[in-house]
């Protein structure tokens, strides 16, 4: 059994159309990507299927937050996600490297597995640089003990 077949959709089941799907991620989902970061995930994710003769076009709708480690004092933060991608699914054997939101399904595929995309779609969405918010006083909310450890062992002052 594919340990994520609740994120797989039997497109052939389904009319032409718009076609609505919604998914609930959390610590099980998360842990099957080990070289993750992630802890405490609570994320949303909305699909709308467009359903055509030719293609499959996916409308992903992602919303929640989850736990990182702060890149300044190693610290857990929550952070907030929120974003939209699109990808499409065109049937065939074409592929074009230049297309970084198409995926070719061959002719006779029934189904479509969203887990990856899922997990990818959720990584793009952190900030790159994770640390702390700063505070309603402008200054950055991480551990003020490690703040002064940086500061004194800073080379730059």
């Amino acid at each position: 059994m594919n340990r994520f077949s609740e994120y797989i959709i039997p497109f052939n089941s389904y009319s032409n159309g718009h076609h609505q799907f919604e998914y609930e991620l959390g610590e099980a989902f998360f842990e099957q990507f080990p070289e993750n970061e992630i802890k405490q995930p609570r994320i949303r994710i909305q699909v709308e299927m467009i359903r055509q003769d030719r293609q499959l076009e996916f409308d992903f709708m992602v919303s929640g937050s989850v736990f990182l480690p702060c890149d300044r004092c190693l610290e857990d933060y929550e952070q907030p996600v929120d974003a939209r991608y699109k990808l499409y699914a065109k049937f065939g054997s074409g592929r074009n490297d230049e297309e970084f939101d198409v995926i070719w399904i061959p002719q006779e595929s029934l189904q479509v597995d969203l887990s990856q995309y899922f997990y990818e779609y959720v990584v793009l969405s952190l900030p790159m640089r994770k640390v702390h918010p700063d505070g309603k006083n402008g200054k950055p909310s991480c551990n003020p003990e490690m703040l002064d450890l940086l500061d004194h062992l800073s080379v730059t002052k």
